[in-house]
């Protein structure tokens, strides 16, 4: 699952001008994501704020922040 979002981050950044704020944005989001469990050690809203920037819809964020927080056996 999060190399899927590590896809639509990369997808955004190429997609937005390198001056604009929401790049900048998505650079941060991308320095976060390089650790596999970065979800593991940021507040549940900072997670629900990343999701949303990535694009998630509103409906599934809740699911897919339980999937990336699942113990991983």
């Amino acid at each position: 699952m999060i190399n899927k979002l590590r896809k639509l981050n990369n997808d955004l950044l190429n997609y937005y001008n390198i001056d604009s704020e929401e790049y900048h944005k998505q650079l941060q989001i991308k320095n976060m994501l390089i650790d596999d469990g970065c979800f593991y050690k940021i507040k549940i809203e900072t997670a629900y704020s990343i999701l949303r920037d990535l694009g998630i819809q509103e409906s599934d964020i809740k699911s897919l922040y339980k999937q990336l927080i699942r113990p991983r056996i």
